[in-house]
């Protein structure tokens, strides 16, 4: 058989957290074959360093930046923060009028599905990942090169620069700003016409979160709704948290517990009811947690296995996938001292006001609701 099989070299420069006088001239002149380069920024953790160095980088190379809200970089006004949302609208011109020539990406894996499904799709002519150490995922597969240096260093080191093709890179982050700004307004009047049940409590909890404040997402449902909603730069302080990479719902209860017991801020915790069921050991202690919020999001099952069109389509998706249950959270809010608050009654403003014990707030609510608001949203344009 006459196959042909693809062979792509990833290329490693040598260094540890830094790079030859030489190797950073090669970068250099390379970067000025490319005339749309997109940076996309994965799971971090909160770096004021980092914001810093984008935000000059910015001043002198106007690159798009997206990624999500596990990117910790809503400080930042110029971020493309909605790209799982506009991308799943585009037409096929307007995907290709988005793609870049270089690719330059950092941090860790993303939950934007859209921004995979594109890069993989579409594949640039060359990708750049910025990691000091440890094994690299080929997420777009289409890693070409692999830089032994942190973001902050790297976009420091170029914004001392001369900026090159300034006018085509400004077109290009335009455009994509173009396409966010589309993104947040389709999402304001969708929100506008109707309550979304669980979806519409998520974005008022971000829109209400304390100023200063760790927001812990549970996976699944959780993150999603909060990654299509997003932070806005004036919520800097905010520093958003996930138990990411095998993307399970084991622990996000205890994580956020655990990061209350040792922290003098408020802590928000968005989780759905597996996940918060499931790690109901996670409240079993002596310890009072007054900095301690958690929503619930209860539509009595998985419903992401509602949405994905295999496990959704099997006849034992409801026992086994699904998993559904008819519990909520007041037995348990009673059980371990808490106060319980039903989302339906409560002022999310004074839920925000902290007491002497941990507070909780359920939203109760039906999967086929959810499910069919959730799929009208990513049909609205």
């Amino acid at each position: 058989k006459n196959s042909k099989k693809e062979i792509r070299v990833i290329e490693t420069i040598a260094g540890e957290s830094t790079l030859t006088a030489e190797n950073w001239n090669a970068l250099r002149d390379e970067i000025k074959g490319f005339k749309k380069i997109l940076i996309v920024a994965g799971q971090c953790e909160e770096n004021a360093k980092l914001c810093q160095a984008l935000n000059d980088f910015n001043t002198i190379y106007p690159w798009p930046i997206t990624g999500d809200i596990l990117s910790n970089l809503h400080s930042l006004q110029f971020f493309c923060r909605h790209s799982d949302t506009f991308l799943g609208q585009t037409s096929t011109s307007e995907k290709e009028s988005l793609l870049p020539d270089l690719l330059i990406t950092f941090g860790k894996s993303l939950i934007s599905k859209n921004l995979k499904l594109l890069l993989r799709k579409y594949r640039p002519k060359a990708h750049w990942h910025l990691q000091t150490a440890g094994e690299t995922a080929d997420t777009f597969q289409s890693l070409t090169r692999i830089v032994p240096l942190s973001p902050t260093q790297f976009f420091r080191e170029l914004t001392k620069s001369t900026p090159l093709h300034k006018k085509t890179k400004s077109e290009f982050q335009n455009l994509w700003l173009s396409f966010e700004k589309q993104a947040k307004k389709k999402i304001e009047t969708f929100f506008l016409s109707k309550n979304a049940g669980e979806f519409m409590l998520v974005k008022e909890v971000l829109e209400l979160l304390p100023a200063n404040c760790h927001l812990h997402l549970a996976n699944s449902m959780a993150v999603r709704y909060a990654n299509h909603i997003g932070l806005g730069y004036a919520q800097k302080k905010v520093v958003v948290f996930a138990n990411r990479g095998t993307s399970g719902i084991d622990g996000c209860s205890s994580t956020a517990v655990g990061h209350t017991l040792s922290s003098k801020f408020p802590n928000v915790l968005i989780t759905g009811d597996l996940a918060f069921f499931y790690d109901r050991n996670a409240y079993w202690h002596n310890y009072r947690l007054p900095n301690l919020f958690v929503v619930v999001l209860n539509n009595h099952g998985g419903i992401i296995f509602n949405l994905i069109d295999g496990p959704a389509g099997l006849p034992e998706a409801n026992e086994f996938f699904i998993t559904e249950q008819r519990l909520n959270a007041k037995s348990l809010a009673a059980e371990f001292g808490y106060s319980y608050h039903d989302a339906s009654k409560t002022d999310l403003k004074e839920f925000f006001r902290p007491v002497r014990h941990a507070k909780i707030l359920e939203i109760d609510s039906s999967q086929m609701l959810n499910k069919k608001l959730f799929e009208e949203f990513k049909r609205k344009k």
